[in-house]
C-alpha cells in the first residue's frame, strides 16, 4: 500500500510522538534509555525550517522503537496493549492543544530552545547531563504548569532520581514537538483513537521502509 505524502508525515509524526512516550516508559520503569532513540528525539528540538516531518528526525528507521511499538498498539491483540504507554501518548496530544493556547509559552519555548545549542557546543553533546537538564527545565517552567500535568508511572526508586526526573521531562517536550508536528499535518486526537485501522495501514507501510 501507498501512503499520501501528507498521511505518510502525518503517520511518521505519531511514531515520534509513540516514540517519546516509549522512551518516557523505559527511564520510568528501568531507569535506563535507549541513547540513540532519546539522541534522535533530543535533536529533533532543535531542527527548524524541514522540508518534511521525516526530515526533522533524520529518517524512518530512526523512529523504528516509535514505529514498531504503535504497530503492537494499533493491532487486534489486546493483551499486547499497554495502557500507560497508550495513556502518555493521549496525554501529550492532549497537552498540545492546550499550548496551542498560549502563543506567549509556545513563543518563551522556542526562544529557550535556541539558546541550546550554544550549551551542547559547550559541554560536548546532545546527551550530557547538562543540556539535557537545561531542556528538563524549559518543559518544567512552561509545559509542567498545563493543566491537567502528565502523570508518569513507574519505579519511585528510579523516578526520584534527578537524572531520571530530568530525562523524563526532555522526553515529554521531545513528545509535544512531535504533537506540534502531527497537529500540524491535520492530525487529531480522535483519529488516533477512532481510525486505528487506516493508521495502522499507514503504519505498516512505514515499517516496510526500515
Amino acid at each position: 500500500m501507498s501512503i499520501s505524502p501528507r498521511l505518510r508525515d502525518r503517520t511518521i509524526a505519531i511514531t515520534a510522538v509513540v516514540q517519546a512516550a516509549s522512551l518516557v516508559q523505559q527511564v520510568a520503569e528501568t531507569g535506563q534509555v535507549n541513547s540513540a532513540d532519546m539522541k534522535v528525539m533530543l535533536e529533533s528540538l532543535l531542527v527548524e525550517n524541514a522540508p518534511d516531518t521525516e526530515s526533522v528526525y533524520g529518517s524512518v528507521s530512526q523512529l523504528r522503537t516509535g514505529i514498531e511499538a504503535l504497530n503492537t498498539q494499533l493491532s487486534k491483540k489486546k493483551d499486547k496493549k499497554d495502557v500507560n504507554l497508550l495513556r502518555y501518548v493521549i496525554s501529550l496530544l492532549h497537552l498540545e492543544r492546550q499550548l496551542a493556547k498560549q502563543p506567549e509559552m509556545l513563543a518563551l519555548i522556542d526562544r529557550e530552545i535556541q539558546q541550546v545549542p550554544s550549551q551542547i557546543d559547550y559541554f560536548g553533546e546532545i546527551l550530557s547531563p547538562q543540556v539535557i537538564a537545561r531542556f528538563a527545565d524549559i518543559y518544567q517552567r512552561t509545559l509542567s504548569e498545563l493543566k491537567p500535568r502528565i502523570q508518569v508511572y513507574g519505579d519511585p526508586g528510579f523516578l526520584q532520581q534527578p537524572d531520571n526526573i530530568n530525562r523524563v521531562r526532555a522526553l515529554l517536550l521531545t513528545g509535544i514537538r512531535a504533537a506540534v508536528l502531527w497537529q500540524q499535518k491535520g492530525g487529531r486526537r480522535w483519529q488516533f483513537l477512532f481510525q486505528s485501522g487506516k493508521l495502522l495501514s499507514a503504519t505498516e507501510a512505514l515499517s516496510r521502509e526500515i
